[in-house]
C-alpha cells in the first residue's frame, strides 16, 4: 500500500512513503494482487524488486546528498557514542512488523541504504506457520520454541543468548512480552549489548504500576485513591526516595500491594466500593490483568482471575475514576538528561480496558491544561534519568478539568503511529538514535517538530520551556482485532486467506499477517492498525469510516471491522462526549449492533448453502469417475435438491432448482425466489434477487455458519443439543467454577478459559447439574464440549419452529434471451419447454432466423443423443471419462443432458410444432437445407423413446413437400377453367380430393 499525507509533501517524503510500501513486496496484507499489478504497471516495472530499485534511484536523484553517509559518521556528527548496525527484534506480530518498517525507512532516508541496519527476527513455529509478516520483512530469523511467550518472546535468557549468537549490537523489545522485564536490560548490559529502552532500575520503578504511583505521589502528582493512598506519613499516601540502585524500598512497595484476597478486601473497604474499584496487576497491560468490581463477592472472584492472568505479578486496588477520559503523553528521554513531550493521545474508547480507538491531539482537554500534563510528564521522567520512549497516562475529568496520574509505561505503545502522524517524528527510529547516545536536540525530526530552521544543526533545545510548532492536523486510529463483537469481543483464532486494504491520501495502516497467514492461540488478538488523518477531528473520523468500509478480511477468524464503523457513527463519538466506560456500556446493553434484514440473511445463507451443495456434489461425482465408477445417479441432485437454514430459532426448509449454471429458483413456504448468482475470483458470491445485487461470503465454523452479507457479518449458530455446553473460543481450560455434579444457572459463568492471553468466563446456556467433560489445563478449540447438563426443566428449553409463511423479498424476473433458455433446457436444466419454444420464434427476425434457431437446437439435441444411441450407458461413461480425465465437467454435462431426455424431448416436440406455424408466420413452409437435414436425422432415430419426435419430424418433412396454398389454388383454378377439361375424370382425381379445402375460397373467388 502507499502511505500518503494530506499536507503538501516534498518529493523526498513522498518517495519515502512509496518506499515503505515497496518494502512490503506486494503482500496481500495491503491490497489485492490485481491492485499490486496495477501499481507495477503504473511504474512500468516488471517486478517488485525493480520497483524498489527505481524508487531508490529516484530518491538518490532528489535532494539527498550524493555521497553516502556511514552510520559511524552519523553517530559521531550527531553527538552519539554507540554504533548500532544489527538489531535483534525480540517481539512478534504488530510490534515487530512496525519496527522494521519504520527503522528501514529511516535508514534509507539517512544513509541511502535500507539495509544499513540489519534486523534479525525471533520466530516461533506458530508464527512461521501463520506466515507472519515480520518474518518475511527481517533480514534473517532465528526459530525459537513454540507455545506461550515465556518459552520465546518473553524469555530473557533465550533473548540474551540469541542476541549474542547473532552478533546483535542492540535488542528492540517492542511492547508486551519482555518489554517491561527489568531482567532483560540487566542481562544485556552484562554481555555488552544495548537494550533499546530505559535502564533496568528505571524500568523497575516506572514499569511497575505500584512503584510508579508511589513515585508520582512523592513528586506531588495528583493520584486516584488506591491501596497506596494510606500507610505513609500520618497514614497518608505512600512516599519513597529511590535507593542507590534506583528502586523503591521493598517495605514501602509492599504496603501498596495486596498479596491475598483478604488484603484486597481490607484495602477496598478503606477506599470504598461506592465509585467502583479496579483490581490491577502491576505487570499487566494491554487489557490483561485488570478487572472492575463494586462488591466484595465479585472482588473475591476477580482477584483470582487477575492472579491467573498475570502470574506472579503484584496486585493493587484503585478507585475507578468515573466519567474519566484516558489521556496520555508521549515522552522520550535521553542519556544526557533531556526529556521531550511529543504531544499526546486520547485513548478513551476502551472495552475491558483495552483500547479500540486512539486519537491525537487530545482535543477534550484545553491547551493550557494539556501543556501542564506534558510538563509534569517531562519532570517525572527527567527526574529519574529516563531513557527511550515511554508514555505517561492520565485520567482526565472533562467536567472539572482535573487530571490524575495513572501509570507510566516504560516502552513504546502500539498506538505510537498516532503521534507520528501529528508530529512527523519516526518513533522507532528515534528510539534507535537515543540508544546510539544521540541527544534529543540533535535528532533531525525532533528539531523539525520544534520548527528549527536547520534540522541538522546541534544547538541545544530547552524542552521544558520551548514549545513545539502548532499541530494543524488530527489523526484517529482503529485497531483491527481477531475478536467477535457479537460475543463480547471474545478472541478468535484461525487462518486468514487474504486481507484487502487500499490506502488513500488520508489513510494508511499495516498488518502483522500476510496472505494465507493466520492468528494462533498464543498471538495477540490485534493484527492490524489503520490511521486516518484530517484537518480536524471530524474529517479524520469520516476518512477512517470510509477506509474501514473497504477493509475485507477473509478467513476463519472474526473481526471487529463492521462494529468499529458503527461506533464511529454514534452521536457520542461524533460529539466527543465519551469516557472510558462508554464502550463497555454499549457492549453490555448491546445498543450498537450491525443489523441485517432477517429474510435477506436467510436467503443469502440458502444461496451459500446451495452453491456449496452444487460444488460438493459435483466433486463427489467427479471423484467417483476418477475411481473408475460409472454410476451417474448423483448427477440429478446437483441441480434439484433441498437445503435447510436455521436462524433466530426458526428453521427454513427450501427446495432449490437449478435453471442454468447461474440461475437458481428457491422455494420456501409461500415464496418462490429467482436468484442469479456468480462467484468472483475473490470467492464472493454476487447474487441478484428481489431487484437488488448482494455480495455474499460464507464459512462453516464449529458452532455454525459465519455469513458476510454486503460487508456485514452474521453468525448463524448450528442447532445443538441444549444439554451440551460448548466453547466458542480456542485456548485452554483454566478452572471450572462449580464442582462436578454441581448446579449451574442459565446466564451465569460455569468455567474460565484462557484465550489470547486473556482469562474469560463462559456462561451456561441452560440450567441444570453439570458434568465436566475436561480437566483444568486441557487445550480446547471452538466447538469442543466442555460439559454436559442434566437439565433442571427440559420443558423450558427453547423450541425451534419451522417457517411456512412468505419471505419479504420482492419478486423479480431474470429475463434471458430465448436461445439461452433453449440451450439451458437442452443442457439438462429445468424450464418451461412450450413457453421457451414459442418465445424463441417470437423474437426471430424472419423465417431464416427462425429456421436457424430451430436447426441449432435440433443439432445440439442430436449431438448429445448420438453419444448414447445404441450403446450401454456404462460403456459410454467409461469411454467419456478416459477421454476427458482432465475435464470431468464434460462427462457430467453430457450425462446431465441425456438424463433429462424427457424434458429435452418436450422442448424438441414444441419446436417442431412451431415449425408447423411457419406458413402462417412467414407465408411459406419451405424448409432450409440445414433444417431439413436435422429433421431427416431425427427421423432416423429408431429407439422407442425418440418415436414421437421421429413421427413429428417425418410429418413436417412430408408437409413441406406439399405445394403452397397459392400454387395449389392456381393449379385447380386453371384446371376448372380449362375448356377441354374432362369433368367426369376430374371428379375422380386425387388432386381434386386434396383440394376440397380450397373450394370455399375458390367459390368466393369466381
Amino acid at each position: 500500500m502507499i502511505f500518503t499525507m494530506t499536507l503538501p509533501l516534498s518529493k523526498n517524503v513522498y518517495l519515502t512513503l512509496l518506499l515503505v510500501a515497496c518494502l512490503v513486496r506486494g503482500s496481500a496484507s495491503f491490497s489485492t494482487p490485481l491492485a499490486g499489478n496495477k501499481r507495477l504497471a503504473a511504474f512500468g516495472l516488471k517486478s517488485q524488486q525493480q520497483q524498489t530499485r527505481s524508487l531508490f534511484s529516484a530518491l538518490q536523484e532528489s535532494e539527498l546528498p550524493t555521497s553516502k553517509l556511514t552510520i559511524e559518521d552519523y553517530v559521531k556528527n550527531r553527538g552519539g557514542d554507540r554504533v548500532i548496525k544489527k538489531v535483534l527484534i525480540a517481539n512478534n506480530g504488530m510490534a515487530a512488523t512496525k519496527s522494521i518498517f519504520s527503522m528501514r525507512q529511516w535508514a534509507y532516508m539517512t544513509f541511502g541504504d535500507e539495509h544499513a541496519v540489519q534486523f534479525v527476527a525471533m520466530a516461533s513455529p506458530e508464527d512461521i506457520k501463520a506466515n507472519a509478516e515480520f518474518i518475511r520483512l527481517a533480514d534473517s530469523f532465528v526459530e525459537v520454541p513454540a507455545g506461550k511467550n515465556s518459552n520465546n518472546y518473553a524469555n530473557v535468557e533465550l533473548i540474551t543468548k540469541i542476541a549474542q549468537e547473532v552478533g546483535a549490537d542492540a535488542v528492540w523489545p517492542g511492547w508486551g512480552h519482555a518489554s517491561e522485564k527489568p531482567e532483560l536490560p540487566e542481562a544485556l548490559t552484562v554481555v555488552g549489548i544495548k537494550f533499546i529502552g530505559p535502564t533496568a532500575p528505571v524500568m523497575s520503578v516506572l514499569g511497575d504500576k505500584i512503584a510508579a504511583n508511589i513515585l508520582a505521589q512523592t513528586a506531588k502528582v495528583p493520584s486516584i485513591p488506591w491501596s497506596g493512598s494510606f500507610g505513609g506519613p500520618d497514614d497518608g499516601p505512600l512516599q519513597a526516595n529511590l535507593t542507590p540502585e534506583g528502586t523503591i524500598p521493598q517495605d514501602i512497595f509492599e504496603k501498596g500491594t495486596c498479596r491475598s484476597v483478604e488484603e484486597a478486601i481490607e484495602a477496598a473497604e478503606r477506599i470504598g466500593y461506592e465509585e467502583g474499584l479496579m483490581i490491577k496487576a502491576s505487570e499487566g497491560g494491554g487489557g490483561k490483568g485488570i478487572r472492575f468490581v463494586d462488591n466484595e463477592a465479585d472482588l473475591r472472584n476477580a482477584f483470582i482471575q487477575v492472579q491467573n492472568e498475570v502470574v506472579g505479578s503484584p496486585i493493587f486496588i484503585m478507585q475507578l475514576c468515573k466519567n474519566a477520559r484516558h489521556l496520555e503523553v508521549q515522552i522520550v528521554g535521553d542519556q544526557h538528561g533531556n526529556a521531550v513531550a511529543l504531544n499526546g493521545r486520547d485513548c478513551s474508547t476502551q472495552r475491558r480496558f483495552q483500547k479500540i480507538f486512539e486519537e491525537g491531539p487530545p482535543t477534550i482537554a484545553d491547551p493550557d491544561t494539556f501543556k501542564q500534563m506534558q510538563r509534569a510528564a517531562q519532570r517525572l521522567t527527567q527526574s529519574i534519568g529516563y531513557q527511550g520512549a515511554g508514555t505517561v497516562e492520565y485520567l482526565y475529568n472533562a467536567n472539572t478539568g482535573k487530571y490524575f496520574f495513572l501509570e507510566l509505561n516504560p516502552r513504546l505503545q502500539v498506538e505510537h503511529p498516532v503521534t507520528e502522524g501529528i508530529s512527523d517524528v519516526n518513533m522507532p527510529a528515534t528510539q534507535l538514535q537515543v540508544a546510539m547516545g544521540i541527544p534529543l536536540h540533535n535528532i533531525p525530526q525532533i528539531r523539525q517538530f520544534y520548527a528549527k530552521e536547520d534540522p541538522y544543526a546541534t544547538d541545544p533545545i530547552d524542552f521544558m520551556t520551548e514549545d513545539y510548532k502548532d499541530i494543524n492536523t488530527h489523526v484517529i486510529a482503529a485497531r483491527i482485532t481477531a475478536e467477535n463483537p457479537d460475543e463480547g469481543f471474545k478472541p478468535t483464532v484461525g487462518s486468514i486467506e487474504r486481507i484487502k486494504f487500499q490506502s488513500t491520501t488520508n489513510v494508511w495502516g499495516y498488518f502483522s499477517v500476510g496472505a494465507n497467514g493466520g492468528i494462533h492461540e498464543f498471538a495477540d488478538s490485534q493484527f492490524g492498525h489503520l490511521f486516518a488523518k484530517g484537518g480536524n477531528r471530524e474529517e479524520a473520523r469520516k476518512n477512517l469510516i470510509l477506509a474501514l468500509k473497504e477493509v475485507e478480511v477473509r478467513g476463519k477468524i472474526r473481526t471487529t471491522v463492521e462494529y468499529l464503523v458503527q461506533l464511529l457513527e454514534t452521536k457520542e463519538f461524533i460529539e466527543n462526549t465519551i469516557d472510558t466506560s462508554w464502550l463497555d456500556g454499549i457492549i453490555r446493553e448491546k445498543s450498537v449492533s450491525v443489523d441485517v434484514n432477517t429474510d435477506l440473511t436467510v436467503v443469502s445463507a440458502a444461496i451459500f448453502r446451495a452453491l456449496q451443495h452444487i460444488k460438493e456434489q459435483t466433486e463427489e461425482v467427479k471423484e467417483s469417475f476418477r475411481k473408475g465408477q460409472v454410476s451417474v445417479s448423483g448427477i440429478p441432485i446437483i441441480n434439484s435438491f433441498d437445503v435447510e437454514v436455521a436462524y433466530d430459532d426458526v428453521k427454513y426448509p427450501m427446495h432449490v432448482e437449478r435453471n442454468s449454471p447461474e440461475l437458481l429458483t428457491l422455494t420456501c413456504g409461500e415464496s418462490t425466489i429467482e436468484v442469479q448468482v456468480t462467484e468472483n475470483t475473490e470467492g464472493n458470491l454476487i447474487a441478484r434477487f428481489g431487484g437488488e445485487t448482494h455480495r455474499i461470503f460464507g464459512m462453516d465454523e464449529p458452532l455454525g455458519l459465519r455469513l458476510v452479507v454486503d460487508g456485514n457479518t452474521i453468525l448463524m449458530p448450528a442447532i445443538f443439543d441444549p444439554s451440551e455446553l460448548r466453547t466458542d473460543v480456542t485456548g485452554k481450560v483454566v478452572r471450572y467454577l462449580q464442582d462436578n455434579g454441581g448446579d449451574v444457572t442459565q446466564g451465569e459463568p460455569y468455567v474460565e478459559v484462557e484465550a489470547m492471553k486473556m482469562i474469560m468466563p463462559l456462561k451456561a446456556t441452560e440450567t441444570g447439574k453439570i458434568t465436566h467433560a475436561l480437566s483444568p489445563g486441557s487445550v480446547i478449540a471452538a466447538g469442543d464440549l466442555l460439559g454436559s447438563l442434566d437439565l433442571a426443566d427440559p420443558s423450558k428449553v427453547k423450541k425451534i419452529g419451522t417457517f411456512d409463511g412468505k419471505l419479504e423479498i420482492p419478486e423479480s424476473d431474470h429475463e434471458r434471451p430465448p436461445m439461452e433458455e433453449i440451450s439451458n433446457i437442452l443442457a439438462g436444466f429445468s424450464g418451461d419447454a412450450e413457453a421457451v419454444a414459442a418465445a424463441g420464434l417470437d423474437v426471430a427476425e424472419d423465417k431464416d432466423a427462425a429456421a436457424t434457431m430451430v436447426a441449432t437446437a435440433l443439432s445440439e439435441f442430436i449431438r448429445v443423443e448420438s453419444i448414447f444411441a445404441g450403446k450401454l450407458q456404462d460403456d459410454v461413461v467409461r469411454d467419456m471419462t478416459k477421454a476427458n480425465i482432465d475435464d470431468l465437467d464434460v462427462v457430467i454435462a453430457e450425462n446431465q443432458a441425456h438424463q433429462q431426455l424427457r424434458m429435452r424431448n418436450r422442448l424438441v416436440l414444441a419446436m417442431l410444432r412451431q415449425l408447423e406455424t411457419f406458413s402462417d408466420r412467414y407465408g411459406s413452409a419451405e424448409l432450409t437445407g440445414e433444417l431439413l437435414d436435422m429433421l431427416k436425422m431425427l427421423c432416423g432415430m429408431k429407439e422407442k423413446i425418440y418415436g414421437e419426435i421421429a413421427l413429428a419430424a417425418d410429418s413436417i418433412i412430408r408437409q413441406s413437400k406439399v405445394p403452397s396454398f397459392d400454387s395449389r389454388a392456381s393449379e385447380l383454378r386453371a384446371t376448372l377453367t380449362d375448356a377441354g377439361a374432362d369433368f367426369s375424370e376430374l371428379a375422380k382425381s386425387a388432386t381434386l380430393s386434396a383440394g376440397v379445402d380450397l373450394l370455399t375460397s375458390l367459390f368466393f373467388g369466381f
